[in-house]
């Protein structure tokens, strides 16, 4: 067998630990891991990636020499790579839940539809914030970054080492879904504030005038207010994503060592 050929087989193992981080990545990667891109798309992306990295990544000094061993040390790193897409699309959570809340205190949840990109029901307003924040994240180089911090792994943290991310991960997680969280409220509190005064005032004009029936006007006067408040306060949205998905990515760097 050519030495060439020996060396490639050797470098199998390599080349599933690689594959397997970059795939845990891919999955929960906000523009990649939509069902919009085929799966042939992100499978290429994979294996070309894995290809060009597997030649420069060091070889671990106790690499598994069974396919059950692979599979399990592939597992692994499948879950480094889950914990750095999944830190990162936590922000477009918030946005969505953003939206949910919204729909839900206007009425406007009724028009519910199948997002195309998740195959699940989602609001109008979830869907709207949702491809705002995929715009942003597009057009301020989100999707680079992040491949670029999984990238970067491969030189801080070693494959099969025992990391920060290892012991830190579930902090991080924790950390960036309080701070989605924060994001949904950040976004959502002014419309939900006029909300609630038109509650109130609804609720006084119900009583001055009993023979109005305030749960028509209300179902008009609600998703009005509720567009009108969003309109206004899109920037500071905008914003607030934007600082979110900044400080994600400065604490991934500092859980990387980047």
């Amino acid at each position: 067998m050519p030495l060439e050929l020996v060396g490639l087989y050797l470098k199998l193992p390599v080349f599933a630990l690689v594959a397997a981080r970059l795939t845990g990545l891919l999955l929960f990667q906000p523009v990649l891991g939509s069902l919009a891109v085929p799966v042939q798309v992100r499978a290429l992306l994979i294996i070309g990636l894995a290809a060009l990295l597997t030649p420069v990544v060091p070889v671990p000094p106790s690499l598994p020499d069974s396919p059950t061993g692979v599979a399990v040390a592939a597992l692994g790193e499948l879950l480094l790579g889950a914990l750095l897409g999944l830190a990162g699309m936590l922000c477009f959570y918030g946005l969505q839940l953003a939206g949910l809340l919204l729909a839900q205190e206007s009425g406007l949840a009724y028009g519910q539809i199948l997002d195309p990109t998740t195959e699940e029901e989602d609001t109008l307003l979830g869907a709207f914030y949702l491809q705002l924040g995929l715009v942003l994240f597009l057009v301020l180089g989100g999707h680079r970054v992040l491949v670029s911090v999984c990238l970067d792994t491969f030189r801080t943290l070693p494959l099969l080492g025992a990391t920060p991310a290892t012991t830190h991960g579930a902090a991080l997680l924790v950390d960036t879904l309080a701070l989605g969280a924060h994001l949904a409220l950040r976004v959502a509190a002014p419309a939900l504030l006029a909300l609630f005064l038109v509650n109130v005032a609804l609720g006084f004009i119900s009583r001055t005038m009993p023979q109005l029936n305030v749960l028509a006007v209300g179902f008009s006067l609600k998703p009005l207010v509720t567009l009108l408040i969003m309109a206004a306060a899109l920037p500071a949205g905008a914003e607030a994503f934007v600082d979110a998905t900044a400080a994600i990515y400065d604490w991934l760097g500092n859980l990387i060592g980047r």
